[in-house]
């Protein structure tokens, strides 16, 4: 799969409207839609499942709307998926924008409305992957024995085999680093993403959508339940990889 691709999902209950943006969606090489729902309840599975880069997604549908379709699965996607709001009705435009919606999109839109929607995607993308750049070449001239990590208190520096975990807290959206051996936490900044904190180093894996943990200290995973067992004396700590992320876990482990 080409890493530059544009996941895409699609989610309109007008079976033309859908085909019609899919089409105008087609000009662009890097977006690939991987499925369109006509259905929310159908949508709600594909995405969770598909886990897109980009959701465009109509406000009104019968049954469900756009909005409350997102509430409903909000703790089973990633932070980093952008979603589009489409609708024939702009008083939805105040929701949407409540609801962090990277875009708005009136139908029946111009081609040109979807244009710049694109070319702000890509300028965002390109940011986003300028800041992480920039975030391992202060990490690299810092030292190459400690790592540098800002908290809500201050900056930390800290060696990669002093953090056991990191978790996400989403009540308060931000993560929180967990120290050994005394299980300290300590909040992050909002602004960090797990983008952010699986780029600090190969030993961090994601293993759900609210934990990355140090592989260091990660000792079996069971088959069946997927549960996790830590080596001491981290034993006591519950911990269970998604279907998810475990396929994407054994892509990086070295499994005889």
């Amino acid at each position: 799969m080409n890493t530059n691709e544009i996941i895409t999902i699609i989610v309109d209950d007008e079976q033309s409207c859908l085909k019609s943006l899919e089409s105008d969606l087609s000009r662009f090489p890097e977006i690939r839609v991987v499925a369109t729902c006509t259905s929310p309840d159908n949508a709600a599975r594909e995405i969770v499942r598909l886990q897109p880069d980009l959701l465009f997604i109509d406000v009104e549908m019968p049954g469900m709307s756009g909005l409350e379709l997102l509430s409903r699965i909000q703790s089973d996607i990633h932070s980093d998926m952008r979603i589009v709001f489409y609708t024939a009705y702009d008083k939805y435009l105040l929701d949407a924008i409540r609801a962090s919606a990277f875009d708005y999109l009136l139908k029946p839109y111009k081609l040109n409305e979807l244009d710049a929607l694109i070319a702000r995607y890509r300028f965002h993308i390109a940011q986003s992957d300028k800041v992480n750049i920039e975030q391992s070449l202060r990490r690299m001239l810092l030292c190459n024995t400690k790592l540098a990590v800002q908290t809500i208190s201050g900056l930390f520096l800290v060696k990669c085999e002093d953090i056991l975990l990191f978790l996400y807290l989403k009540e308060q959206r931000c993560w929180q680093m967990m120290l050994v051996p005394d299980r300290k936490l300590y909040k992050l900044r909002m602004s960090t993403t797990a983008k952010d904190l699986l780029g600090i180093n190969s030993s961090f894996v994601q293993i759900n959508q609210d934990c990355i943990v140090n592989l260091n200290y990660l000792c079996t995973i069971e088959n069946v339940t997927l549960k996790c067992g830590l080596y001491p004396p981290f034993t006591d700590i519950d911990l269970t990889v998604s279907q998810r992320y475990y396929r994407r876990l054994r892509e990086v482990l070295d499994i005889l």
